[in-house]
């Protein structure tokens, strides 16, 4: 009998133990188009990390629809800002939905690199029909291969399960408005939540308990009351009361 418990109480024991070793924290982070070099919303925004520096945070340059021709002085000045505040930057570069040439892309990778140091790369308009997979797979290489860390891509729509793993970070939602908690369910569940984030603009007030509820299935989001053609200049309004929502998602998951 006292056998029988101690191997009750060692199995118990071994369980416990494996439980616990696969709980980990999964926190949401911002990731934050600035497609301007205004300082005040960049000074901004650093300040705001400084007030939260566990939480992570993304923000996209664009100096001119991608690295522009020659090198701007303020975002050499603005990037080092950024990044010495915390904050990862990644440059903006359009793909054409997979149709610019791989070459041309690399080229203007290559310009963030030398001309800004950036920690990584933005792909927007990213394909998310069957047979591009490898485009991006190779610009992530790429990346990575150049003292690069991240890639996020953007199809601005929901993607094929095929798209996850080309890049870090894919944006299933760029639309305005907060996206429907369905969009993050079914097969996507089947992947780490970090595989994914979402922008929205024109939120002109937000819902904290939705904001929460999706931050349980994305590794980052970014809501904004800005609208128009570009809502990617300035900082919204409610911007503390985002990142406080955000920053006090942190789960507990098992995995």
């Amino acid at each position: 009998m006292l056998m029988e418990i101690l191997c009750t109480f060692m199995v118990m024991s071994s369980f416990h133990f494996s439980h616990s070793e696969h709980m980990h924290e999964s926190r949401t982070g911002l990731i934050i188009p600035l497609y301007d070099n205004s300082s005040s919303a960049w000074d901004e925004l650093i300040m705001e990390k400084h007030r939260h520096p566990t939480m992570p945070v993304i923000t996209i340059i664009n100096p001119n629809n991608g690295p522009g021709q020659t090198i701007d002085s303020n975002y050499v000045q603005g990037v080092e800002n950024l990044q010495s505040g915390g904050i990862v930057v990644l440059g903006y570069v359009d793909t054409g939905y997979g149709s610019r040439n791989a070459t041309l892309v690399e080229s203007e990778i290559d310009s963030y690199k030398n001309w800004y140091g950036v920690n990584g790369i933005f792909f927007d308009e990213m394909a998310n029909v069957p047979g591009m997979e490898h485009y991006y797979a190779n610009l992530t290489t790429y990346v990575k291969t150049h003292d690069m860390t991240m890639t996020v891509g953007n199809p601005g729509v929901d993607t094929l399960p095929s798209y996850v793993g080309t890049v870090d970070n894919i944006v299933l939602y760029d639309n305005a408005n907060l996206p429907p908690l369905q969009l993050f369910e079914g097969w996507h569940e089947n992947f780490k939540k970090n595989n994914f984030s979402f922008l929205s603009y024109g939120v002109d007030s937000i819902d904290r308990d939705h904001i929460k509820s999706l931050a349980k299935h994305v590794g980052y989001l970014y809501v904004t009351d800005q609208k128009g053609a570009n809502p990617w200049t300035v900082l919204p309004e409610y911007f503390n009361k985002l990142v406080k929502i955000v920053e006090s998602s942190k789960l507990v998951v098992i995995k």
